[in-house]
């Protein structure tokens, strides 16, 4: 009976092995029609000529993670999180494209070669920065890595403000948004001049009182003339500053 049991035993197990490697090319060859379906369908380079460059590095389809296109091995790590190329500056960037009716994360190394010039750049902190004498800073959406310019700012004595999109140097104070740009404020520089966040106060949609002094200004925006203040005689600086957290 027992050797009946054993040879039972290794017939099960043989039976096993020999139909684990089988079911995995099958699983594989499963796996690589699929990917290549999902990615048959989906005209993610043509989307990104207008975002950089078809450099693509990695796509994500649900749990997937692939990497479809260029030999990225040519790429020298250098300063501030560029890479550089054939004498060409990149940064990797992130963005989502539809699929076949769902959302792909993709990677891809967008170009800043006549953008940056990394002899000049100075980072104030992760999003403010100066380039061939100018201030910029960073900003991030769906179609990558964004340079939004602080017109007339000093680089030398700009300070970026930390959780408003803005700052001030020797001319005065500069506030906006990314996407409607960051201007100069039409009153004068204040040591003691402070800002209160109203309610829906985001980065890309900047909405605060400026106190200076005994006066609070109330910043408004209109295109092409951006923004600007006007006193609001209405809320005291107490009522005010009930809304700063």
């Amino acid at each position: 009976m027992k050797l009946i049991l054993a040879i039972l035993t290794l017939t099960f197990l043989g039976a096993c092995t020999n139909l684990n490697p089988s079911q995995q090319k099958k699983d594989s060859k499963e796996t690589k029609q699929g990917l290549s379906t999902e990615t048959k369908h989906c005209d993610y380079i043509q989307d990104f000529a207008d975002v950089g460059n078809r450099m693509i590095d990695t796509i994500r389809i649900g749990k997937r993670l692939i990497d479809p296109i260029d030999d990225f091995s040519n790429f020298k790590d250098t300063t501030f999180g560029f890479v550089t190329a054939k004498d060409k500056l990149y940064k990797k960037a992130k963005t989502h494209r539809d699929c076949d009716g769902e959302f792909i994360d993709v990677e891809y190394y967008q170009e800043f070669t006549n953008r940056i010039e990394l002899e000049s750049y100075k980072a104030y902190n992760d999003r403010f920065f100066t380039t061939k004498n100018k201030v910029n800073f960073w900003w991030v959406n769906s179609d990558g890595h964004l340079i939004i310019p602080i017109n007339g700012a000093d680089p030398m004595t700009f300070e970026p403000f930390e959780n408003i999109c803005g700052g001030k140097d020797k001319h005065g104070i500069y506030y906006g948004c990314p996407n409607y740009g960051v201007y100069q404020l039409d009153i004068l520089q204040s040591t003691t001049f402070k800002f209160v966040a109203k309610k829906n106060n985001y980065w890309n949609t900047p909405n605060h009182y400026l106190i200076i002094g005994n006066k609070v200004y109330d910043i408004k925006y209109e295109h092409p003339k951006g923004y600007f203040c006007e006193l609001d005689e209405t809320i005291s600086i107490k009522e005010a500053l009930t809304l700063k957290k």
